[in-house]
């Protein structure tokens, strides 16, 4: 093998090395994203039955 075969073997080692932390970091971001999706809508819904068990009195 040539030196120039060598550096292109290494160099293409190196960026896929690099890009690694990107493609892992995606899903584990797009998963908070579903986790915090998931404990809004659970938060709105408390709300929305806490808020309709105290107005029940005023009507």
């Amino acid at each position: 093998m040539s030196r120039k075969n060598i550096l292109a073997d290494e160099l293409a080692v190196v960026v896929i090395v690099s890009l690694v932390p990107s493609i892992v970091s995606i899903p584990v971001v797009l998963l908070g994203l579903f986790t915090s999706g998931i404990q809004a809508l659970i938060f709105a819904t408390l709300v929305a039955a806490y808020i309709g068990e105290s107005m029940e009195g005023y009507r």
